[in-house]
This record gives structure tokens, sequence and C-alpha cells, in this order.
């Protein structure tokens, strides 16, 4: 109780918006990292109302200790946020996850609130243990050893489900019974293959906040989707087919759910300057002198009049995604952005005295080669002598679901040439930020791993590293069925001459 009394109970004394309820059915919905993490997640949060506001059923919050090892250590259960109690003891363990790195957390998560991580370990005396979030979306088979129940889509639809499924069940079996079948439902005991995905109808839009916490790595905001989905091509996203169609919320919808007391707004939405409505909403709740917090904007699509709102509504740092460093590659990725939409991006932060200019990116894309990151240096020069900018680069992750799914990884070597590259010509230039080309690796293997990749995440899960990793998946006889594809620029994107074969062959979108 004292890990709870000490680390938990100030900051459920600091929230608002919880939600207190008893009712014969528990369920624990637990985040596969710390609290400011997952209480910044908006998905999170829908799921927390929910299921409280299902009848027979209370919802309480669970999250892995910021030091587990620390934590273990004094022998504790994993307690919820909003009682205390054990972690562990409800019928339905449900784990929202956004991010392939976090598997080895969920492993963890189950071993720390005292149930066993492996399901066919667990019986009818453990509760069922349900899996979603976007990552079962992008790839739920790395989750099948652990998973009962893994759930694909919109928790609006299955949240019903679910719970009506507990009401009349008495055993896992009577529980697999009712849902099987349904959209989104995947049972790895029954199921090989993933369902079709659950996708709400628009009336269960929009998405918001339930709680608000200044100890949220958002904080004090309160998050609402302005959309779902995303009306671009982009070929290496996952927002257009893991979120289904585009579906808009109205301006004033989305108004009406924002309570009067909310200080910071933040809209959420996978291409926040197509939606009709963000000049509207942003600013109506800034003439209430309400700050505004938004994702990257587009930069083909920037004006005058959204950067002076986004100004107004407190935005100190203009952020765009060009998304790949040359021109080529972007129209390869019919991203659709030009240097010239970029400059003139630029310009206008400038113009309107933005503290400078944050430009997200990826390398390591297949066709790229030295020109495409020269081109990259040079353009950024080009903007650092319109305002201070910062990069953000990431390497390039093939994911599922994506035209890019049997594209290679570009290699952790030749990524970190090419960062070294970068980081020695901008050094004086821009403000550099980049993701581990390692940890990046790791993340390719289990974006577009099987079962397998699950076990071999479970042999390491206490000592993570990229050695341990390294390890594991030589026991275990991983190799890279797609190191040897290549990507030309000459084919559309998701087209590759396979291996050593030497045939084009198209990919099925």
């Amino acid at each position: 109780m004292s890990y709870w009394r000490n680390q938990l109970k100030p900051m459920l004394d600091a929230e608002t918006g919880t939600m207190f309820k008893q009712a014969p059915i528990r369920v624990t919905l637990a985040f596969p990292n710390r609290y400011s993490v997952g209480m910044a997640s908006l998905g999170y949060q829908v799921i927390y109302r929910m299921f409280n506001l299902e009848d027979g059923v209370a919802c309480e919050r669970a999250f892995l200790p910021d030091d587990v090892e620390q934590f273990e250590k004094q022998n504790q259960s994993l307690p919820t946020v909003e009682s205390g109690k054990d972690a562990g003891d409800c019928e339905l363990f449900a784990i929202s996850v956004s991010f392939e790195l976090d598997l080895t957390n969920i492993i963890r998560l189950l071993d720390v609130a005292g149930l066993r991580p492996l399901r066919e370990e667990r019986d009818d005396t453990d509760p069922v243990v349900m899996i979603g979030g976007p990552l079962t979306s992008s790839n739920p088979y790395p989750l099948a050893p652990f998973a009962d129940l893994i759930v694909i889509g919109d928790g609006e639809q299955i949240v019903p489900m679910v719970s009506e499924a507990l009401r009349a069940s008495e055993t896992r079996e009577d529980f697999y019974d009712l849902v099987d079948g349904m959209p989104g439902i995947f049972l790895p005991a029954r199921h090989t293959t993933e369902p079709n995905w659950a996708t709400a109808p628009k009336e269960l839009l929009p998405a918001y906040s339930q709680i608000v916490t200044p100890h949220s790595e958002l904080s004090n905001m309160f998050l609402i989707e302005a959309q779902r989905g995303c009306p671009r091509p982009c070929t290496f996203c996952l927002a257009r087919t893991m979120y289904g169609p585009n579906r808009n919320n109205g301006g004033d919808e989305l108004l009406e759910h924002i309570p009067d007391w909310a200080e910071k707004v933040g809209l959420v939405g996978a291409a926040l300057s197509d939606f009709p409505h963000t000049k509207y909403v942003g600013r109506t709740l800034t003439q209430r002198g309400v700050k505004l917090g938004v994702s990257s904007i587009r930069a083909d699509t920037v004006d005058t009049e959204l950067a002076e709102i986004l100004k107004a509504g407190g935005l100190r740092t203009f952020t765009v995604a060009s998304d790949a460093p040359s021109e080529r590659l972007r129209r390869w990725l019919k991203k659709g952005i030009t240097t010239e939409d970029l400059l003139k991006t630029a310009q206008i932060s400038r113009d309107l005295n933005f503290s400078g200019l944050k430009v997200y990116m990826m390398i390591g894309l297949g066709p790229e080669n030295d020109d495409d990151i020269s081109e990259l240096i040079s353009f950024t020069k080009e903007l650092a002598k319109i305002n201070r900018i910062a990069l953000g680069i990431s390497p390039f992750v093939p994911k599922r679901h994506t035209p890019h799914f049997q594209d290679s990884f570009a290699g952790v070597k030749v990524i970190e040439a090419r960062l070294k590259r970068i980081q020695k010509e901008l050094r004086t230039t821009a403000e550099l930020r980049n993701v581990s080309a390692k940890w990046a690796w790791v993340e390719s293997v289990i974006a577009r791993g099987g079962p397998e990749i699950g076990m071999a995440a479970y042999q390491i899960y206490k000592n993570e590293s990229i050695g341990a990793w390294k390890k594991a998946l030589d026991e275990i006889g991983w190799s890279d069925e797609f190191e040897a594809n290549e990507s030309r620029i000459e084919l559309p994107a998701g087209q590759i001459v396979r291996g050593a074969s030497g045939h084009h062959e198209g990919l099925a979108v």
C-alpha cells in the first residue's frame, strides 16, 4: 500500500475527471509504461470512460512503475490508481499498447500484476487478458503468446461487445464463444489470422479526454479528436488503413465537448490542416483565452491565418513533417510536399515571430542514396537562413498494412553513417534529434514478426538490451526474410525486386 500512498495517491489527488465506481465485474485498464505516458493517450482515456459507463462494470487504471526493479524489491502487488487494490484482482485485465518497443513492457506489466504472462499457463482462476491499441492494428501476432483476446480497431465498437460477454459468461470458454466472430476480435487460442477490424460509426465520435492532470506528458491538456483516419495517400503511414475511413467531426460538435474549465486543448488528428474546421475551432478557443496544442501541420496547407491562430493559442515552435530527405523521395511516398512548401512555412514562421521551425523526417528509405542526404543538408541550410531549425530524424521502419510491408530495413550501419554525415554537416546549422538506429531495427523486427518474436521478448523482458535481442533472435533462429528485397524509385512504393530472383512483384495494399 505504500507505493500507492506515496506514488499514486498524490497523482490521483491532482486529477480532474476521475471516475470512481464499484460493480460486480472489475476491469483493470493497464498501460505498459509510466503514468505520464499513459495519461497522454487519448484512446486509453476513452476506453476507461466507456467501461465505467457499462452497467455492472467498474474500471480502474494501472501503470508500470517508473522504477520496476525497485518496485519488485518491495514485494508489493501492483495497485490500481483509483483505490490501491491489486491490479490483477479483476475479471478483465485490459492493456492498451501504442508502440512496438513496449512489447517487453507488456510482459513485465503482467508479471508485476501477479499474472503469469504466458496465455497457456493461465486458467479460469485468472482474469481474461485483453490487449488493444494502435499496435494491435499494426501487428497483433507478437502479442499472441500473452493475450487471451486481442482487439483490433476502434474501441468504441468493441467495449460494449466485450462488456456484454463478461456479463453473460461464467468461464473463459463461454466468454470466447460469445465474442468469437465479432468485428475486431482475435482469439489466439482459436484463430491464426486477424479478423476484420472494428470501425466505430460516426455517431460514437468524437473521442475526448476523461481525465486532465498536470502529471501527464501533455500537462493539463484536454484532448479531443478532430478527425479519425486520413484522406491523404502517403504510402508509409498507417493512419489511413489503421483508423479506417476518414471521419471528420463538426466544429461546433467539438466545441460542445470541450468543458469551460479547460485551459489547454489539444486537437488530435492525422491531418489537422486538412480538417475543415481547424481555423474555426482554433479561433473560437483562443478568443476564450484557451491555449492550443496541435500535432504537426502539413507544410503545403499552411497559411498566415492558420499560423496566426496557432500563435494566439500559445504555440511557440511551428512543426511540420517533411517525411523524406528529398523531393524525389517525397513524390515516391506520395507525400505531396515540395521544398517550396517547406521554405514558405519557414517564412511564415519567421514573419509571425515563432521561435523556430521543427521538421520531422525519415531516413533509410528503400531507394535513398547519398544525393538525397545531400539535398536534406542543402535545404536545411536554406531553411536555417529563414528561421531557427530543429530536425527530428527517425529511421524508416516498414509496417504491416502499408505498401512497404516487404521493403528491407536499411540497416543500422547505413543509417548510422547517414546520421553521422548529417550531424557533421549541420551541427552549427540546426538542432538535431534522432531516434536510435539500433532500436529502430528492433522496432522493425517486432513490426513484422509473429508469435516467435513475442517469445523472444519473453526471454529478455527483465534484462532488455540490443545485445539481449540479438541473442534471443539467434536462439529462435530468426532471419530477416526481407533483407535482400530492393525498392527502386522508378517503381511505385510497394513494388520491389524480390531478393536475388530479379523479378518485379507488386504487393497487395
